[in-house]
């Protein structure tokens, strides 16, 4: 479990990975509106350094550089639900299916 959601800004990437599943769309402002934050692909990827920064801090540097990786090759966004209290009822409103 975690308060993290990723997302992509490129729908073959999220169709790669709902292969079995749904795709699903939301704006970085209107989650935003929703109280959940977003952390968007610079950002993380500045975080992913070393043993990570911030949020990214983490003790294995390797898996830290491997969760780097997969933020380029898939150029990851998160949503941060940290701050959010119901978190169920704030999914079903920022998120459509596709």
């Amino acid at each position: 479990d975690t308060p993290y959601v990723s997302t992509t800004e490129r729908t073959e990437v999220a169709a790669f990975f709902a292969v079995r599943g749904s795709i699903w769309r939301t704006t970085a402002p209107l989650a935003e509106e929703n109280g959940v934050a977003h952390i968007d692909n610079k950002q993380l990827l500045s975080l992913l350094k070393g043993k990570g920064k911030g949020k990214a801090k983490w003790s294995n540097a390797y898996e830290v550089l491997q969760a780097k990786r997969y933020a380029e090759q898939h150029f990851e966004h998160l949503l941060d639900f940290v701050r959010v209290n119901n978190a169920t009822n704030v999914v079903s409103k920022i998120f459509s299916k596709v």
